[in-house]
């Protein structure tokens, strides 16, 4: 898990009594002290802000730390002239209003009247917190932010390859996000001399690593690791790689090039099949977010199971729910692909599309095997958070006329990718759950 740099900055009016009771050093020092429990360092913190021009000096110093998050902490009440200069920050910002300190008697801070104030000014994604830092309705809303941010920041920084353009005929997978993430491209015939300048003491120790289960012998897989290590050589510098895995590569070496993909996303690599760009970036944001490989599936089939989530056999072994072995590609009968059940349990799912929107979602999957490759059941499916039928999950991604793989994350995740979509400023598009009029 990547720690994420939050910056702190309080705001005081010294009129109020809490602006005297040190209640922000103490909330600075238990801040500091959450950090390794959620994954952030407090990376700066400004002294208590009280005007204008101080909030435009720590607003400054704010943008110079290269801050994740800055929460701006209403101590007390205070005017807008006092923090609008740090909700024009162009990063995302909290505002964290403390709880009173008491009950009854004199006003002592005003705290959340301040903290309303500010939300009511704000003219960008701004996520509000509330409580003292050991409150649990505090860390649990933090929590979800850095998530999310996580996400943000893999899309907005990242560092992709795209390696030989989409697959023929997927005019879809043409379209590139549009988050920052950036994208470098590159023909196959960087694929094919990374084949060539493979070495055999490279190849033979990838071949005495190998334990996997197998119906071929290890003398037919060579060629598949070789395609293994170089991919993974072109693969080192970047954050993922959408690749054209077919028809070249089956062509030109023998072999699909699917188990390869699989041993790698088992070694923390992240690949996306058919040059699916926009796939390969959900793939990246829900790694980012989950902490745990991500996998593109396309919908082969729907019965009263479930809808079967398929793809030809790239998943890491993370995603097995039992034993897994290489076996021939479906189609081509070349070798080889991982044939496995995908494990159990909550999934989320994530669709970037272009003109900034996309799509949130998620269910369980059954566990239960379908086609040979990697396969599964998806069971109580939700779109946005909100729960749909089978069916109505199959309408609505049929009738948006979206792109036909689905980026999958382990866990439910779909609160924090809401808020990650909020912080990019992507449109996440509703439901269209009707199953029977055309909807165009």
């Amino acid at each position: 898990m990547q720690n994420l740099r939050i910056g702190l900055v309080p705001i005081v009016r010294p009129l109020f009594r809490g602006s005297r009771l040190g209640l922000e050093p103490t909330a600075r020092q238990a801040l500091e002290a959450l950090g390794p429990k959620l994954g952030f360092e407090l990376a700066y913190a400004a002294e208590p802000v009280a005007d204008t021009a101080q909030a435009e000096a720590a607003a400054r110093a704010a943008q110079a730390a290269k801050l994740d998050l800055l929460l701006v902490q209403h101590v007390t009440f205070a005017t807008g002239d006092a923090f609008l200069p740090l909700l024009e920050l162009p990063i995302p910002v909290g505002l964290w209003a403390l709880p009173e300190v008491w009950d009854s008697g004199p006003l002592p801070q005003n705290a959340v009247c301040g903290l309303n104030l500010g939300v009511s000014l704000a003219q960008k994604p701004t996520k509000w917190f509330y409580g003292s830092v050991e409150d649990a309705w505090f860390q649990t809303r933090l929590e979800l932010t850095l998530q999310a941010l996580r996400g943000v920041k893999v899309l907005r920084e990242g560092r992709v390859l795209w390696l030989g353009g989409h697959a023929p005929g997927f005019f879809a997978f043409g379209a590139l996000p549009e988050t920052g993430l950036t994208v470098e491209k590159a023909e196959l015939s960087e694929l094919w001399e990374a084949l060539a300048a493979v070495s055999e003491a490279e190849l033979e120790a990838r071949v005495a690593e190998f334990r996997e289960l197998s119906e071929y012998p290890l003398e037919q897989l060579r060629e598949s690791f070789r395609l293994e290590l170089a991919l993974e050589q072109l693969a080192r510098p970047y954050d993922g790689v959408a690749l054209r895995e077919w028809p070249e590569i089956p062509d030109r070496t023998g072999v699909m090039a699917y188990a390869a993909m699989a041993r790698l996303a088992d070694a923390g690599y992240t690949l996306a099949p058919e040059g699916d760009v926009m796939g390969l970036a959900s793939q990246l944001a829900l790694k980012a977010i989950s902490g745990r490989p991500a996998i593109l599936l396309d919908i082969s089939h729907f019965s009263a199971k479930g809808i079967m989530l398929w793809h030809g056999g790239e998943a890491p072994l993370a995603w097995a729910a039992g034993p897994t072995r290489l076996v021939p590609h479906f189609n081509r009968h070349l070798p080889a692909v991982r044939d496995m059940a995908l494990r159990a349990g909550p999934i989320s799912g994530l669709r970037l599309l272009p003109g900034r929107k996309a799509v949130v979602h998620g269910g369980v999957l059954s566990g239960e095997k379908g086609y040979d490759g990697d396969s599964g059941y998806l069971t109580r499916p939700t779109w946005a958070a909100e729960p749909l039928t089978p069916r109505q999950f199959l309408a609505s991604w049929l009738n948006h006329r979206l792109p036909h793989h689905l980026a999958v994350g382990m866990g439910a995740h779909e609160e924090a990718l809401l808020e990650m979509c909020a912080w990019l400023g992507l449109e996440v598009l509703p439901a269209r759950p009707q199953e029977n009029r055309l909807v165009w």
